[in-house]
């Protein structure tokens, strides 16, 4: 047996660790004790070199002992602590400069399943590989497995739990192929893992709707497979409701996970009366467009001030790009003229000059000059919005929440409060249009093409948006 101790300068951020370790130990593998804070009700930080060797002493029956700290001074008392103990009790304790979290959940779970002291250090030591891959940060080559995915037996499963293997699922699978005289490998996709590290099982990355298979050779490969099959039967350890909501696919914009409530809004286009007109209200409605045009390009000077304090000057660009569009003096005489010939209201003939410039757009070949026709539009509706005094109305969430719309337009975008929208889903979009671009920039996750999204979901229903899957999970 190989326990585990925890040096903190902090009782709470220490029994902290020990409540998220103590959810991945099933049994009595291992035991593991704290020695945190110091016994000062005015001063409780620090840290006691005698409280660590009491604490080392407790679980000293063990055939190693892995202490983990968290500060310098922790190191130094737990040093100390070593020089206080009996040699023969010292000569067990390895001091383990693995990330006190990562590194102790990892060490508990390796050694809750019977690993070696060397195998408890090696978990702890690469702890943060999971979190280094996710972040794409370069990691240390983990030891090949040696086992091709051609030899031995080996048994398929969909995962089906809502957040993948996660730690404590990934750490029942664990513990329930230690025991067993094989050589095991988990693959996901052709990429293969060790099942019996949560490490190697983090890196792996498996998802709700992955297909995993284990592959086992050796003596007691069949009693592995059937240790495997029956904890997956179990949705290892998780409770998985029999009827799962869907899961809703688009294309990823801005890859995060995020989770929390649904809140659904309809895109905004004001109601017009597109009305033929006496030849004596010609001047009449050619003034109404050129005060709405007016309007509609103090409304992007506006959105750029604010896009560019918000984000940046790059962004802000957009806004700038907008409103040379729009004063565009040959469009706007283009208008003027069709309301002169056709006797038709500004509304009509502001949306057909629009409307053919976006359709024109659509045509190219070039995707991101395709994807600009969204522009088009999102001026078309605020020049609309003006001549009909509809004011577009901002999108207000009134706590943290998944936006799901339709569409939604570039202005609309920079209007968003960023600490509500924890993500953004719609049924159309386009991952190349500025509303996209936009997001990015402010950091929120978005999934676009989510055909289903609007009829499939509620306001208030949970979900998780794994944006760099491009899914939608829903809940009950």
């Amino acid at each position: 047996m190989i326990n585990i101790v925890v040096v903190s300068h902090s009782a709470q951020l220490a029994q902290g660790v020990e409540q998220l370790a103590r959810q991945m130990m099933r049994g009595e593998g291992c035991k593991l004790v704290l020695a945190a804070g110091v016994d000062d009700e005015l001063h409780p930080i620090g840290t006691d070199a005698v409280k660590v060797m009491e604490a080392i002493e407790s679980v000293a029956d063990g055939e190693g002992i892995v202490v983990l700290m968290d500060l310098g001074s922790a190191l130094l008392s737990a040093e100390t602590a070593l020089e206080l103990l009996d040699p023969e009790v010292a000569a067990k304790v390895v001091l383990c400069a693995a990330p006190l979290v990562e590194g102790t959940l990892a060490a508990v779970v390796a050694a809750n399943a019977g690993g070696s002291l060397e195998q408890v250090l090696a978990e702890a030591q690469g702890a943060l590989q999971a979190k280094q891959a996710q972040l794409g940060e370069e990691i240390p080559a983990s030891k090949p497995l040696n086992l091709p995915l051609s030899q031995g037996k080996s048994l398929s499963w969909t995962v089906q739990n809502p957040h993948g293997l996660h730690a404590r699922p990934a750490a029942r699978l664990a513990e329930a192929l230690a025991p067993f005289a094989a050589e095991l490998v988990l693959e996901k996709h052709g990429q293969c893992a060790n099942p019996r590290s949560l490490n190697q099982l983090a890196l792996l990355q498996v998802r709700h709707g992955d297909t995993i298979r284990l592959i086992a050779d050796g003596a007691q490969a069949d009693e592995a497979l059937a240790a495997f099959k029956a904890l997956a039967e179990q949705h290892f350890g998780e409770t998985v409701s029999e009827q799962q909501l869907p899961s809703l696919h688009g294309i990823p914009v801005e890859e995060s996970v995020s989770s929390g409530p649904i809140f659904q809004v309809s895109s905004f286009w004001p109601q017009t009366e597109e009305r033929q007109l006496g030849a004596d209200d010609v001047l009449n409605e050619q003034q109404r467009l050129r005060i709405a045009l007016q309007q509609t390009l103090d409304d992007l000077n506006r959105l750029a001030d604010r896009t560019g304090n918000l984000i940046g000057k790059p962004q802000a660009a957009i806004f700038g790009a907008h409103s040379m569009l729009l004063d565009d003096p040959d469009l706007q005489q283009a208008a003027f003229t069709r309301i002169a010939q056709q006797q038709c209201s500004a509304e009509l003939a502001w949306r057909q000059e629009l409307e053919q410039i976006a359709a024109d757009y659509r045509a190219l070949d070039d995707e991101y000059l395709q994807a600009r026709e969204l522009d088009v539009r999102d001026m078309l509706r605020r020049t609309l919005s003006h001549l009909s005094r509809q004011p577009i109305p901002a999108i207000v969430l009134n706590e943290p929440a998944i936006l799901v719309m339709d569409e939604l337009m570039p202005s609309d975008v920079v209007m968003l409060d960023r600490r509500m929208v924890l993500g953004i889903c719609l049924s159309g979009g386009n991952a190349l249009s500025h509303t996209a671009i936009l997001a990015k920039a402010m950091g929120i996750p978005m999934v676009v093409g989510m055909s289903e999204c609007m009829s499939k979901t509620r306001s208030g229903q949970k979900a998780m948006l794994d944006a760099a899957r491009g899914t939608l999970q829903l809940s009950h």
